[in-house]
């Protein structure tokens, strides 16, 4: 096959084999990321259901043990006894499921699976043991939730978003009863609270989930709330510990850029606007205004003006319109003051207002009270989507009015990827893994942290043709994956800027953009209608599927290296039941002192992927590199990071 090896593996097969994909009668319906549905045809028909058990270490379990299927009602539809780790249960109706698995001296364990597609051979497997356990180094895991406690979340956000509050807090705390101090009920609980005005206990229920299981959205809850209330510190601990713990959380970004205006910390305010953007996009266009705010009172009121210009055209709301009208007034009377009113305009930016104490910050003559810049997109009462906005869901913020040489950028940073090509043979690295899998509002049916002894090998097969290999724990099998999907293709990704490679995009320069404190080039690169996808192909039992992507890639200006990448798919795959996926990857440098070189790998990769009736969210992070030459081997570090990578990168 003339192109890069296969950059994302996925698999639906028996442990005993792939299985070739069943033809589908009626396809389900294009829907948009995170709406889901079956096709009618599919409605009354069967699957088989394969139940693999695992130990804790991933190691395959022997011991005998009852596995029983159940309806959402509780029905029993099939048991049996599972005497070599893998259950199997024939012609299964369509419907949602729970499956529990009862092994003496142990507890029960169990796991939630939807079956949507009439013909399919689902496999899952069932880690037997865990539940508590936590990853290394990070906070316990939670138990999976029942389907019926699953069933409990789901109808009482589907009420909430009928605002009829009283049935939600009824489901929420049904499912509570079963599932006591479970992170996502305590939340939901909490945004309950909040929406019927009882703060204390909503708090109460944030901390619960926080303090146990440091639950990002009940981190960034608190930090809104103490924002609110003008406790500018206890706010900024929480927020920080939300991207601690997922550093991609544009709501936690966006609320702590608010912090920092309001802090007269206006760097950092910037710095995180412009983060919270570049993940949330559109969803996160209030964050525009912290930073148009930021700016101005940084002294660039031609950005600001620029800034909230976009933010004008963008839909804005009426809040975010006034704020930004406002601004704009307030900007052009700072840029052309006169000359008597300067210095009194400049004791106005950096004195409180008489009586705000230090939560209240002047930025022109436009005030920031508490009440504002509450960020308005998606606010607490609101339940976030379950994947990230697609590329084109919106513009980053760049600066347009900057001279960009693309074509030069492009080919420098080809030569960045080059230089990593002729100077690597292999590289071996751990690799930390955490999974979810993911219902339609979210919320994680089941979970598993894993760890890897991670190696790529790059091999060039032809001239100018590259095989990019991934082994896991020395072996390319999808089984040790989740769900039987296996992602692939962190390191392939850069392969957009190879010379070989790069003729097949359309590259866009957008402008001048930050990543953290660096200034980089925001380019947006998508696969060209007229030429075949030679850089990602999917693999489904023994199918192969090239398919094309675009994404937007952040390259220093001063290096050339490329510091962050993000794709999505150019258009859905309904034959292969492929309707989203989403990576973000971020890079860091690697000294090698011997060679006096440094290569730029990954050092965190963030996956969200809808396939086949699977919602799947997994985060990678890499550590302790080990790189190896065709005439020498050497131990090196971990990525260097920049100063805003260490802020944000996962713990290790």
């Amino acid at each position: 096959m003339k192109c890069l090896a296969a950059a994302w593996l996925l698999a639906a097969a028996l442990a005993v084999g792939f299985l070739v994909p069943c033809p589908v009668a009626a396809q389900r319906p294009s829907t948009a990321p995170g709406q889901h549905g079956v096709a009618a045809d599919n409605a009354h028909g069967t699957a088989d259901l394969i139940v693999n058990l695992r130990g804790t270490k991933n190691a395959p379990f022997t011991q005998p043990a009852k596995v029983t299927l159940r309806s959402v009602t509780g029905e029993i539809r099939g048991n049996t006894i599972a005497e070599k780790g893998r259950a199997v249960f024939r012609a299964v109706p369509m419907d949602d499921y729970e499956v529990s698995v009862e092994i003496q001296g142990l507890p029960t364990a169990k796991a939630s699976v939807s079956l949507q597609l009439a013909g399919e051979s689902r496999t899952i497997d069932i880690v037997v043991g865990s539940g508590t356990s936590a990853a290394a180094g990070g906070p316990p895991v939670p138990a999976p939730l029942s389907m019926k406690e699953q069933k409990d979340l789901t109808d009482g956000l589907r009420a909430l978003q009928a605002q009829k509050v009283d049935e939600a807090r009824k489901h929420f705390l049904a499912a509570a009863k079963t599932a006591p101090n479970n992170p996502d009920v305590d939340y939901l609980l909490g945004v309950t609270a909040v929406i019927s005005g009882d703060v204390p206990s909503a708090r109460q229920y944030f901390e619960n989930a926080a303090t146990r299981y440091q639950h990002v959205r009940a981190l960034t809850a608190l930090g809104e709330l103490d924002l609110q209330e003008g406790h500018l510190k206890e706010a900024k601990d929480y927020l920080e510990k939300a991207l601690q713990a997922d550093p991609n959380t544009w709501r936690a970004e966006q609320l702590l850029a608010a912090v920092d205006l309001r802090l007269q910390a206006f760097p950092e305010a910037i710095q995180h606007s412009e983060h919270a953007l570049q993940v949330g996009k559109s969803e996160a266009k209030g964050a525009r205004l912290t930073l148009a705010e930021a700016l101005a009172a940084s002294g660039n009121y031609e950005r600001s003006n620029q800034i909230l210009e976009e933010l004008l055209k963008s839909n804005p709301t009426a809040e975010q319109t006034k704020g930004a009208n406002d601004l704009l007034a307030s900007n052009r009377r700072q840029s052309n003051p006169q000359p008597a009113a300067v210095a009194a305009s400049a004791d106005k930016l950096h004195a409180p207002a008489p009586g705000s104490g230090d939560n209240f910050v002047q930025v022109g003559t436009l005030p920031l009270a508490p009440s504002l810049p509450m960020p308005s997109d998606n606010p607490l009462t609101e339940h976030p989507r379950w994947i990230p906005p697609n590329v084109d869901d919106g513009v980053p913020p760049a600066d347009q009015s900057v001279s960009c040489p693309l074509q030069q950028v492009i080919h420098q940073a080809g030569k960045r990827v080059l230089e990593m090509v002729d100077n690597l043979d292999r590289f071996t690295a751990t690799e930390r893994l955490h999974h979810e899998s993911l219902n339609e509002f979210g919320l994680a049916v089941r979970n598993a942290d894993m760890t890897f002894d991670y190696t790529v090998i790059i091999r060039e097969v032809k001239a100018g043709i590259f095989d990019v290999s991934e082994y896991r724990d020395g072996s390319d099998s999808r089984e040790v994956f989740p769900e039987h999907v296996a992602t692939l293709g962190t390191v392939a990704l850069v392969f957009v800027f190879h010379p070989n490679y790069a003729e097949d995009f359309n590259f866009q320069c957008e402008g001048l953009a930050h990543i953290g404190n660096q200034p980089a080039w925001q380019i947006r690169f998508q696969q060209k209608a007229n030429r075949p996808s030679r850089l990602r192909s999917y693999r489904l039992g023994t199918k192969y599927y090239r398919v094309g992507i675009k994404g937007r890639a952040w390259i220093f200006t001063e290096t050339s290296q490329i510091l962050r990448m993000e794709s999505d798919l150019v258009n859905q795959v309904p034959d292969l039941h492929l309707y989203a996926e989403h990576q973000d990857i971020a890079y860091g440098p690697v000294p090698f002192k011997k060679k006096d070189l440094v290569l730029w790998l990954p050092y965190s990769s963030e996956t969200y992927l809808d396939f086949n009736a699977h919602r799947i969210h997994r985060r990678q992070s890499f550590m302790n590199y080990l790189l190896f030459w065709v005439d020498d081997r050497e131990r090196v570090e971990t990525p260097k990071e920049t100063p805003e990578q260490q802020d944000s990168a996962p713990s290790s």
